[in-house]
């Protein structure tokens, strides 16, 4: 029993460890490709995604962090909103699930996650959580 909670604990564990570098995420606007500003991107989709380790980094005089996230933001103007996704720059200090844009349009929402290609929807990281809450029921159910 204590085996096989271990092993549940493990391979739990291991659902969310994630690399430090070399994360990849989708990066689309959907000014461009209609399918961005979709809930959920398909894994068959043709959406371009990019090893974050190679994308040019914003010009800015704050100090940048390495890349560990993907995010999902949606912005608005007078125009009408644009939903995009890409790699997520984040300066020394940043608080969690804050996104700054480069242009005047206002941030409805941000969705920052760890992990290759989490942006593809806004719930990716409660989808893992909840997996794992089920393997570790799952397993309990087993050793009884």
């Amino acid at each position: 029993m204590l085996k096989q909670m271990c092993a549940i604990l493990l391979i739990s564990l291991l659902c969310f460890m994630h690399s430090a570098t070399a994360i990849k995420c989708y990066q689309c606007k959907s000014l461009t490709d209609p399918n961005c500003a979709k809930d959920n991107i398909d894994g068959n989709s043709n959406i371009r995604q990019v090893d974050c380790d190679n994308v040019a980094k914003p010009n800015t005089m704050e100090q940048l962090q390495a890349v560990t996230k993907c995010n999902k933001v949606v912005t608005s103007d007078r125009a009408g909103v644009i939903v995009s996704r890409d790699c997520h720059f984040e300066t020394v200090g940043q608080k969690d699930n804050v996104c700054t844009v480069t242009h005047s349009r206002q941030v409805e929402s941000c969705y920052t996650c760890k992990g290759d290609l989490c942006n593809a929807s806004g719930a990716a990281r409660f989808m893992a959580v909840g997996f794992a809450a089920l393997l570790a029921v799952f397993a309990m159910q087993m050793t009884l």
